[in-house]
């Protein structure tokens, strides 16, 4: 019998759907999907942690020519979690690495922005000195205004 479908016999002999062996596994449904199609291999680890739950030798999963199937009891899926709590401790650990690289990738990013955004306003206020002040910009409208009224008056004559 093959491991796909020893997988699969072991599985429902457990009484456990494919959400909730990917749940106590820490994998995806797509991935216990794969591994009974045939599809895909679990790696070691995961082969290990079966084996464990499944409460089967190892070497019972890998080797091909064996079909005897032991007899498994039906274990709730909250004691399931407690057999395997170990593992998931063991992939929480690269969950909260996973998260805490995002945080400084983030914490980069924004670092970043900041820059720019410093940089940036440095140069605004650099550019003030050669800008108009209000009262400056005030007579210049006027002075606009003069001359049109101006040009306005001889144009008419």
């Amino acid at each position: 019998m093959e491991l796909s479908q020893k997988l699969k016999v072991l599985r429902k002999k457990k009484g456990l759907s494919q959400f909730e062996l990917a749940e106590v596994l820490c994998v995806s449904r797509q991935a216990i999907t794969g591994w009974e199609a045939g599809t895909s291999r679990p790696s070691t680890e995961n082969l290990q942690s079966l084996s464990r739950l499944y409460n089967v030798p190892l070497e019972m999963l890998l080797d091909d020519t064996v079909t005897a199937e032991p007899e498994l009891e039906k274990i709730p899926v909250a004691e399931l979690h407690e057999e395997t709590g170990e593992l998931e401790q063991e992939k929480g650990k690269d969950g909260r690495r996973y998260k805490l690289l995002t945080v400084i990738i983030i914490f980069g990013f924004l670092l970043v922005l900041l820059a720019v955004s410093a940089q940036s306003y440095r140069g605004i206020n650099q550019d003030k000195s050669e800008a108009l002040t209000f009262n400056e910009m005030e007579s210049e409208i006027i002075d606009t205004t003069e001359e049109t009224t101006e040009v306005s008056l001889v144009g008419i004559d």
